[in-house]
């Protein structure tokens, strides 16, 4: 079996279907930053901790983030679940309507600390100067992907070419996602190159569906078995070269 490399995954596809969190957006600073605003609004007794409470929230060791994506919980018992877990973490109190509370905190805090990572525009030129569609799947939610790519100006560029959890009721690793995310951009499974950061919803759930599988590694952390990149600047020089006439 020929060796697959970042060229061959690349090679003659239809489409990119992109991971959104932590893939084209930092997403671990957005909720980290805006969680911290939200402990200080729910625990404002608990000085000099509200980042590290924020930072638990995200961390999600309990997992509660896969059983919702998962379609175990909803949305509403997930962000319960998690802010129940840092409560039991740090020996505090969790207020009646904690759900509310923080949520109203936390979400305009939120849609300000959006960032794109530096390396997606030239990415999502070069897929447009190369004829190849973009299609963003995510195990967000409608609602909250809506608040990410309204504060980053991408919202119009992605109508109608997303898929969150509430598009079929499950996430990734799901199988019907993935195709799902093929369909809406009319391309072939075998011939779209699903790219993110979490190597089993974004790689090997992809492969396992049809799709092509690439690693997007930011922090090194290595892998003999995956295709993978450090930055999303080494799919974009393929594209260009790819496209070059030359």
């Amino acid at each position: 079996m020929p060796e697959r490399t970042l060229a061959s995954e690349l090679s003659g596809i239809q489409a990119l279907v992109l991971d959104i969190d932590d893939t084209i957006v930092d997403t671990r600073a957005a909720m980290t930053q805006a969680g911290t605003h939200a402990a200080r609004a729910l625990w404002p007794d608990a000085a000099h901790a509200h980042a590290d409470l924020a930072l638990h929230y995200y961390e999600d060791p309990g997992g509660w983030f896969r059983r919702y994506a998962s379609g175990e919980l909803t949305v509403e018992q997930m962000r319960l679940a998690r802010l129940r877990d840092v409560a039991e973490a740090f020996s505090l109190d969790l207020p009646s309507d904690a759900h509310d509370r923080y949520l109203a905190a936390y979400l305009p805090a939120f849609r300000t600390a959006q960032r794109l990572f530096g390396d997606v525009p030239a990415l999502l030129a070069a897929a447009d100067g190369s004829g190849i569609s973009v299609v963003l799947l995510t195990n967000s939610t409608r609602a909250d992907t809506a608040i990410k790519l309204e504060a980053l100006e991408l919202a119009s560029r992605f109508d109608g070419t997303v898929v969150t959890t509430d598009t079929l009721g499950v996430g990734k690793p799901d199988r019907r996602v993935y195709l799902e995310a093929c369909r809406l951009v009319d391309a072939e499974p075998a011939r779209a190159a699903c790219i993110g950061d979490n190597l089993e919803w974004d790689v090997v759930g992809a492969i396992t569906a049809g799709l092509r599988g690439i690693w997007l590694d930011r922090a090194g952390s290595g892998s003999r078995e995956q295709v993978a990149v450090r930055s999303l600047d080494e799919v974009t020089a393929v594209l260009v070269a790819g496209a070059d006439p030359r």
